[in-house]
């Protein structure tokens, strides 16, 4: 049976490995790969910082597109699909997990970069998502 699979990626080369070893699994079962990247604007003590929401969206942006383009030669004919979100990171993923079947994460990744996947964020993800997730290292 396909399966639904989703990975988070953040332009680590953490996330890299988390998506090669997603399109790998995909390749052999079947299915659909999401590939998402959350965004946000960061807020220290109560007030939000300095960095326009563009900006912030285009780095976003830019990390996905860079993660996919060095996997996605590889895997030539495993449905790929890259999505750009707009929220918390955690929570943006547990709503995910209720449509997957595997969830997909490193095990650190960039943490000035919108807080995504550091190691503690990786770790909430495990215990608060709905479907199974591998953590890579």
């Amino acid at each position: 049976m396909p399966q639904t699979v989703v990975v988070g990626v953040d332009g680590s080369q953490e996330s890299v490995r988390a998506l090669r070893w997603a399109a790998d699994h995909v390749r052999q079962v079947g299915g659909i790969l999401h590939v998402v990247t959350v965004w946000h604007q960061p807020v220290q003590f109560g007030y939000r910082l300095a960095s326009p929401d563009t900006e912030l969206q285009k780095q976003g942006q830019q990390a996905l597109d860079s993660t996919v383009e060095q996997v996605k030669p590889e895997f030539p004919n495993v449905d790929i699909r890259p999505r750009l979100i707009r929220g918390q990171v955690v929570d943006e993923f547990v709503k995910l997990s209720k449509q997957a079947d595997l969830m997909v994460v490193g095990d650190k990744g960039h943490g000035a970069f919108a807080g995504m996947l550091v190691g503690s964020v990786a770790m909430k993800i495990v215990h608060h998502v709905a479907c199974p997730v591998t953590v890579v290292r």
